[in-house]
């Protein structure tokens, strides 16, 4: 059985941290801001939420909290400062991030634009994009060879400025042209 297919989630996973996600996200997030973007971070270390962080799901397997600050420098809070119209931040394990991230999915028309930090969802959707970030001058904490055939592109965070030309959203789905 083939993954499920999400043509308005446009995921961004990287070699771990310092390789740019973050910052790739919210470049993308201030471009389409427009478009009032969900932004989610998916993370499998389960650590007690810092302020900003409200609970919205509470389980064995995953938290969901949303984000209310803009302002504390974590992820998910520079994600809310660049424009996102919500943002989730996702505790579990890898084997529940695909339930987990359902939960927060279906609660947002199929039209609206997703945009996800994860290294493990692409491994049970099919995001309309996925987007790598690689840090070449700093030990790789993950593996994500196994993604690289699926990437439309492949940023390298000392490039300051990543070439965003092309990447568009429209008629619910990501795309590059």
């Amino acid at each position: 059985m083939g993954k499920d297919k999400y043509s308005n989630v446009l995921i961004i996973a990287g070699t771990g941290r310092n390789s740019g996600k973050t910052m790739l996200a919210c470049m993308i997030i201030q471009k389409f801001r427009e478009l009032k973007p969900v932004a989610i971070k998916i993370s499998p270390h389960f650590h007690e939420p810092t302020d900003g962080l409200v609970s919205w799901h509470e389980g064995a397997d995953f938290n969901i909290f949303r984000e209310t600050s803009s302002d504390s420098g974590k992820d998910s809070s520079r994600m809310l400062d660049s424009g996102a119209s919500e943002v989730y931040f996702i505790q579990a394990y890898d084997k529940f991030v695909s339930e987990a991230f359902k939960l927060v999915r279906k609660i947002h028309p199929p039209d609206r634009p997703i945009i996800c930090e994860s290294p493990s969802l692409p491994l049970y959707i099919e995001p309309g994009i996925l987007l790598l970030c690689d840090n070449k001058e700093k030990i790789h904490k993950k593996d994500i060879s196994h993604l690289i055939d699926q990437a439309a592109r492949i940023y390298y965070p000392l490039i300051h400025d990543p070439d965003l030309d092309g990447l568009g959203f429209a008629a619910g789905r990501w795309f590059i042209s």
